[in-house]
Order: structure tokens, then sequence, then C-alpha cells
């Protein structure tokens, strides 16, 4: 699923725009990729809910070294496959 996920993540990071501080832009850039997710073929909860958890524990300045980056670090790529396997129902009883 890594390979997966760094295809659909590619172009939304390279995309996405976190400017600067506020929630107006931090809400934004959630919705943006949010919707590149389900364009490239996620249902919408599922995306939601990875984007969610994605966003929770990072701060301003640490998504928008997420955006600046034309591609996933490794780590990334683990982070959003580990997320995507417990935002699926099929794969997991919880999401987070």
């Amino acid at each position: 699923m890594t390979a997966r996920w760094r295809a659909l993540l590619a172009a939304a990071a390279v995309t996405g725009v976190l400017a600067g501080c506020g929630s107006d832009t931090r809400g934004e850039a959630r919705r943006s990729l949010v919707q590149q997710l389900v364009e490239g073929g996620l249902e919408r909860p599922i995306a939601e809910c990875v984007i969610d958890a994605f966003f929770a524990d990072r701060s301003d300045a640490e998504l928008k070294g997420f955006f600046d980056r034309p591609q996933l670090t490794p780590d990334e790529a683990a982070e959003f496959a580990a997320l995507g396997a417990k935002c699926t129902p099929e794969h997991s009883t919880t999401a987070p």
C-alpha cells in the first residue's frame, strides 16, 4: 500500500500550500488534500480520516514543511500507509 499512498500524495504535496498560520489556512490545506485524495480514488470518509490523523499532531510549521517538499519522505509514506489501514473499515475495526 505504500506505493499507492506515494502515488496518491505525490501530486497533493506538490500542489498543497500552507503559507501561514491560522485555522483558515490549515482548514483549507486539509480540505484541499482530502479532495485530492478523493480525486485519486479514496472514498471521502477514508481520506478525511487519514488527513485528520496526519494533521492532528502537527504544527502549522510542520505542515508547511510537508507541503514544501515535492515528494513524501519514506517515513511519511509509511505513516500514510498505516493511517490508511487504520481508516479502512475492512482492515480495521477502529479508526483514529
